[in-house]
C-alpha cells in the first residue's frame, strides 16, 4: 500500500507539472493570438483612417471644380453681357484722310 501511495503521488506530482507547464503554454498562447489580434486590429483602423481620409479629400477636390466650374460659367456670362453691350453701342469709325495724315510718296 505504502509503494502504491507513492507512485500515486509521483503521478500526481508529474501531471501537476504538466498542467503548470501546459497553463505557462496557455497563457503565452494567449498572449501571442492577443498580440497577433491587436496588430491586425490596428492595420484596419489605419486603413479605415486612410480611406476616410481619402474620401474627405475626394469630396473637397470635387466641390473646389465645382466651384471653379461656376466662377468660369460667370465670368463668360459676364464677358458674354460685357461684349454683347460693348456690340450694340456700336462702333465710331474714325476719319481717314486729311492733310497730313495719308502715307507719304
Amino acid at each position: 500500500m505504502r509503494r502504491n501511495k507513492a507512485k500515486y503521488d509521483e503521478e500526481r506530482l508529474i501531471e501537476w507539472r504538466e498542467r503548470k507547464s501546459m497553463g505557462a503554454e496557455d497563457h503565452s498562447l494567449q498572449k501571442y493570438y492577443l498580440e497577433k489580434e491587436t496588430f491586425g486590429e490596428r492595420k484596419r483602423m489605419e486603413e479605415e483612417a486612410k480611406d476616410t481620409r481619402s474620401n474627405e479629400i475626394d469630396k473637397m477636390w470635387k466641390a473646389m471644380q465645382a466651384e471653379d466650374k461656376q466662377e468660369k460659367a460667370r465670368l463668360i456670362q459676364q464677358l458674354m453681357e460685357a461684349a454683347e453691350i460693348r456690340g450694340s453701342r456700336g462702333k465710331k469709325k474714325k476719319k481717314r484722310g486729311g492733310k497730313g495724315k495719308g502715307k507719304k510718296k
